[in-house]
């Protein structure tokens, strides 16, 4: 699993900026606020930013997921190859 990571990062509807006016390092905005851009000014809704942060996350979980069974299927097939009861489709 430690070769699985990946960032998925926030970016401003209007400029697609990644960086925002946050009050301090490590700010984390309730979920019912606004952020603003520091590249355009502009207000971003945070629930919105985060439905996009998730969908996004699901995909590449999806992703990742669909290798680990096409690899294992490989790892069963070659245990297997050799069974005459045991056959993987």
């Amino acid at each position: 699993m430690d070769e699985f990571k990946e960032t998925i990062k926030l970016r401003c509807t209007f400029c697609y900026s990644e960086q925002f006016a946050l009050p301090y390092e490590h700010y984390s905005p309730p979920s019912h606020s606004f952020v603003i851009c520091a590249n355009c000014g502009r207000e971003n809704d945070v629930t919105s930013l985060l439905i996009v942060a998730k969908s996004k996350g699901i995909a590449i979980a999806k992703d990742y997921a669909d290798k680990l069974v096409v690899q294992m299927k490989k790892e069963l097939t070659k245990s297997f190859r050799n069974n005459k009861f045991i056959s993987i489709k």
